[in-house]
């Protein structure tokens, strides 16, 4: 289940990183792109990650915005400076998440 708590732990975890944090082991972005080639609700072209489902500001997001990425199961969290954009797996439905 993904609580608050837990939203708000992940979101410390990858806006707390060094500056010289690697971008791919220390930030996830491993599983950012694999779950963007498979998934049929993201599209990512080399600078940005375009979700099918998204509107207007939220249809996409360059990769270089990206401070990390969590694997929860069901859903992939892709976390940024200030939100959080959780992708459902099944269905591509994308909630924003703003931090407390």
């Amino acid at each position: 289940m993904i609580t608050t708590d837990l939203v708000n732990i992940i979101f410390d975890k990858y806006n707390s990183l060094p500056v010289n944090a690697d971008i791919v082991a220390d930030r996830n972005m491993h599983e950012l792109m694999e779950f963007a080639i498979d998934s049929p609700y993201v599209d990512f072209d080399g600078d940005k990650l375009t979700f099918v489902k998204g509107q207007g500001p939220l249809r996409s997001i360059e990769i270089e915005r990206i401070c990390g990425a969590h694997d929860f199961g069901s859903h992939m969290a892709i976390v940024t400076p200030n939100s959080m954009y959780m992708i459902n797996k099944a269905d591509g439905k994308m909630t924003v998440i703003l931090p407390d």
